[in-house]
């Protein structure tokens, strides 16, 4: 089984990447799902979103043991039944990752570099952030601000959020380590820290940010 990528991130937090390369039965064979979670399963058309079904819950089980299951709450957001860790879930193209944690603010994203990025910048980066794009790693640059509103929506806990007006990401060069992001809401206001990470042609952005 392809377990990509596996990292400990700190004393209670991990991230683990699984590549897809099985057919969907070989995924179907190596996990028990409980009757709610095969129901939802087979509820998908695509082969593609079965199997990052199937691949999450493989790598809950990897990370946590038997009888961990995850659920949404109703704004989407994932949670874990049977025990007290959060997590994360991402996905693109051939890669499905979690991120699990505890007593942290944890977020993933990971996502296909590809040119299309340069269309669409304009609908969720703000004339201040594009203007501290660097021309050197451009793509990977507009990537890193992607991945990390991505996060920011995913640390909030709600869609409906303003891409440009209410998530912030500060100048930061393509190669730092570390770059810092806010949600800028009237109910909700708090900075978070990200690291990054390339493998392939993929891009994945993290946080996992220890809480006050």
């Amino acid at each position: 089984m392809p377990l990509f990528k596996h990292i400990h991130i700190n004393e209670t937090c991990q991230l683990a990447i699984w590549k897809i390369t099985e057919e969907l039965v070989e995924l179907q064979n190596a996990i028990c799902l409980n009757d709610l979670d095969r129901k939802r399963c087979d509820s998908f058309g695509s082969i593609a979103r079965k199997k990052e079904y199937l691949c999450t819950r493989i790598l809950v089980r990897k990370l946590l043991g038997d009888g961990v299951f995850i659920k949404n709450n109703t704004d989407g957001k994932p949670y874990l039944i049977n025990s007290d860790f959060e997590i994360s879930i991402s996905h693109s193209k051939d890669y499905v990752g979690i991120m699990v944690g505890q007593g942290c603010d944890l977020a993933l994203d990971i996502e296909y570099l590809s040119e299309r990025v340069f269309r669409i910048t304009k609908r969720f980066m703000s004339e201040d952030e594009m203007a501290h794009l660097s021309e050197i790693d451009k793509q990977l640059h507009i990537y890193q601000h992607w991945c990390a509103k991505e996060c920011l929506i995913k640390l909030y806990g709600k869609k409906d959020v303003l891409l440009i007006d209410e998530l912030k990401i500060y100048p930061f060069l393509p190669q730092q380590g570390t770059f810092y992001g806010e949600v800028i809401r009237p109910d909700f206001s708090k900075k978070f820290n990200f690291q990054y990470e390339t493998f392939d042609s993929y891009l994945m952005v993290w946080c996992c940010q220890k809480r006050d």
